[in-house]
């Protein structure tokens, strides 16, 4: 009866969609209904068959090594997908050792009959949500060890290989992950690349695995029992003061779970689906002298005025709660700071990209980065920061930074992870919003001082605003296709009687609302991923403001004269687009797709 329901109601969606679809609505419309068929039945949907359709600049050639139609990737849930070994390590960094809880994760195979059938009989997700403690006491996972190798664009290591590093043997297969595995897993190092000296490749069988004492189900008796007598083994996790409550660190890990996963994804398929300029995606160069002289002296004479840098507690891209980086705001030199990057950075990038006319929209840091810092590998936003260059400018203790380098690290268009060791007085040029970059290890060299410069082509939001349009649409949309969210369903949580608080208050100094939700129920919480975006008119008129839904209706959010703003309650990629005053079409360069990542959407095109 409850499939015929579900039947019924994607009919009549399907009808009351269709009447409006037109040739380009057809790819969201059968998303949106493979996606609602399969939440209604507890399945997961099925991402595109089709080839991603990406041109690269002339000349320029990007591996692909991901298989369509493969699972969906489901976010939001109880139990998590993890894509990879990757995802799974940052996971367990994104907790401090002693909050951090134990987990458990369900191996199987989307590509076996026999594996599924028995994964269905597990009821694991079942299980997770109405059997096994909050968040903040379980971990709970899965991994499809089918579809994990065939996800990424990238060459897929023997770090990545969580089923061959679990040593699982059986599907499907449940493992226990004690509190002590922390995620700092040391890659193995595959020498130096032969074509670009200096660049190191890694990824290899020899890699230090940081996770020990981990378990299987060996499938006789209760798993709820087996599993429950593990965690209580595994006593209670400590709790930060900044937290207070159980209740309060279940919302906050599951808002950085949700943060790191879509990371990861947008590493897979937002990275995919955008150009190529170069023929690595990185260069590293010294950075010119004049430049270097100005950034040196800028540092010496405001170093009197550095801050703490705060971050959203729900960030994982930096290991803010752990150990908190520094800040020398180049806004104090404004003028000479954009002088600089038009003069000396500009003419050099767009040689080595051979993109012209480029237009800077942002030369920010700098930003002093401790023993213990941890950058995770990301792109970056993909409408402002196209081409970009990290400068080192200062290793605080040179001598301790030769013997532990803290290099930069890149999916270069090979598919291979490489590293460079970025030593003071260089700059690296790369494509910051497809190619993955970070520091994705600890910090061990010392202080690291470094700044940032972005650039994006200037038609972007000018002759070819459409066509940019598209491109990021459809990297957008590219991720969107292998995304499912799922409802978020869980046991209360528990406060312990005696708890027990952390010495290190972690997260202190961070933006954190979650604290303030304890006692609403978990609809009000929207599972977290609701976030503000402000749309700002920077042009020379007034201009209207529109959300656009999946059907391609649109609903009137406001209007706005020029120089003014208001703020948005939204969601992930939901659509919004800028239209002239009087109309309900998007102007060129006006369409946008909401990133969580990023909170401020400007229309700038004068008349």
């Amino acid at each position: 009866m409850k499939l015929m329901n579900a039947w019924v109601w994607l009919c009549a969606a399907v009808v009351a969609l269709a009447g409006g679809a037109e040739a380009g609505l057809f790819s969201s419309l059968t998303n949106f209904i493979s996606d609602s068929w399969a939440s209604l039945t507890g399945t997961t949907a099925r991402s595109p068959r089709k080839a991603k359709m990406v041109k690269h600049k002339d000349g320029v050639q990007v591996v692909d090594f991901s298989q369509g139609g493969l699972p969906k990737v489901v976010m939001g849930g109880r139990v998590m997908d993890l894509v990879n070994g990757i995802q799974f390590d940052d996971i367990l960094q994104d907790t401090p050792d002693e909050i951090r809880p134990p987990g458990a994760v369900v191996f199987f195979n989307s590509s076996d009959p026999v594996c599924m059938k028995k994964y269905t009989q597990m009821g694991w997700e079942r299980m997770a949500e109405s059997k096994m403690p909050a968040r903040e006491r379980l971990f709970a996972a899965r991994y499809d060890v089918y579809s994990a190798p065939r996800r990424p664009w990238y060459k897929f290591t023997p770090e990545m290989d969580l089923e061959a590093r679990l040593g699982v043997k059986s599907c499907p297969e449940l493992v226990f992950i004690p509190r002590k595995c922390n995620g700092l897993t040391e890659w193995c190092s595959r020498g130096e690349d032969p074509e670009q000296p200096g660049v190191e490749l890694v990824g290899c069988e020899n890699f230090k695995e940081q996770c020990t004492g981990f378990k299987s189900w060996d499938g006789k008796g209760s798993m709820k029992d087996w599993l429950l007598k593990n965690i209580e083994a595994e006593g209670e996790p400590e709790i930060t003061s900044f937290l207070k409550t159980y209740e309060a660190t279940g919302r906050w890990i599951r808002a950085r779970d949700t943060t790191s996963a879509d990371n990861h994804l947008r590493n897979m398929y937002l990275s995919q689906a955008f150009p190529a300029f170069t023929k690595y995606g990185f260069e590293a160069i010294p950075i010119p002298k004049e430049l270097n002289d100005w950034l040196l002296k800028f540092h010496a004479d405001n170093e009197k005025y550095r801050k703490t840098e705060y971050w959203n507690s729900d960030s994982t891209q930096m290991s803010f709660h752990e150990t908190v980086t520094t800040f020398i705001d180049m806004d104090r030199a404004r003028s000479e700071r954009a002088r600089m990057a038009n003069k000396y950075v500009k003419p050099l990038v767009e040689k080595w990209s051979g993109v012209k006319d480029l237009e800077l929209t942002s030369f920010y840091g700098m930003r002093e980065y401790p023993d213990g810092a941890i950058l995770k590998n990301h792109v970056d936003r993909i409408d402002t920061h196209v081409l970009s260059v990290t400068f080192s400018v200062i290793k605080g203790d040179p001598e301790k930074s030769e013997k532990h380098p803290w290099p930069l690290e890149v999916v270069q268009w090979t598919g291979d992870h490489v590293r460079y060791s970025h030593p003071a007085g260089t700059m690296i040029l790369y494509e910051s919003s497809k190619l993955p970059h970070g520091r994705p290890y600890r910090n061990k060299g010392g202080i690291h001082v470094g700044c940032f410069c972005h650039f994006k082509p200037m038609h972007m939001h000018g002759t070819d605003a459409a066509k940019w349009d598209e491109i990021v649409r459809t990297a957008r949309r590219n991720q969107n296709d292998h995304t499912q969210w799922s409802n978020y369903r869980s046991q209360p949580s528990v406060e312990p009687k005696l708890p027990v608080y952390s010495k290190i208050v972690y997260g202190q100094g961070s933006s954190w609302s979650g604290a303030e939700k304890q006692g609403k129920d978990e609809e009000d919480d929207d599972d977290g991923n609701m976030f503000s975006a402000k749309f700002e008119n920077r042009a020379d008129r007034e201009m209207e403001v529109y959300w656009e839904s999946d059907d391609g209706s649109v609903v009137h959010q406001g209007s706005l004269g020029e120089g003014s703003n208001f703020v948005i309650k939204t969601f992930p990629f939901h659509k919004f687009f800028f239209a002239e005053k009087g109309s309900d079409k998007p102007v060129p360069g006006g369409y946008m797709t909401m990133d969580k990542g990023r909170n401020l959407y400007q229309y700038k095109t004068k008349k």
